[in-house]
């Protein structure tokens, strides 16, 4: 089974835009897929932490409980809805899954977050559905 939308996957060697680092985890960073076209999947990193800091923007993360669909490994994890990232499609085997409901959630919060404040550059793309 080939990841699609709504799959949560891991990808190797992100460049993280916020800080320009290369992550460097071994068996990769998770990402939910929020778009996906023949050529490209579109996706948003989750994190263990949001990093809150009090000069971040408010709304940049949606908490994401675990549970037996979506297979995260912590309590609760934050999906970054500031930096949407673009790869290849290649043969990614999706490791967990967001049910519809929150799909939408997330989706609803990623395009009022990206209304708010600046666009992220792949922001049209996925939206053109």
């Amino acid at each position: 089974m080939i990841a699609e939308e709504q799959d949560i996957i891991m990808v190797k060697n992100i460049r993280f835009k916020d800080k320009n680092k290369l992550d460097l985890r071994l068996h990769g960073h998770p990402v939910l897929i929020i778009h996906k076209t023949d050529e490209y999947f579109y996706y948003i990193t989750i994190s263990s932490s949001s990093n809150k800091n009090p000069h971040k923007l408010t709304g940049q993360h949606y908490a994401l409980k675990k549970n037996n669909i979506n297979k995260l490994t912590s309590p609760i994890s934050y999906v970054n809805l500031k930096n949407i990232y673009k790869e290849e499609t290649k043969g990614y085997i999706p490791i967990g899954h967001v049910n519809d409901s929150e799909y939408l959630k997330i989706l609803k919060q990623l395009s009022e977050f990206q209304k708010k404040y600046k666009e992220d550059e792949y922001f049209k793309e996925v939206t053109k559905k």
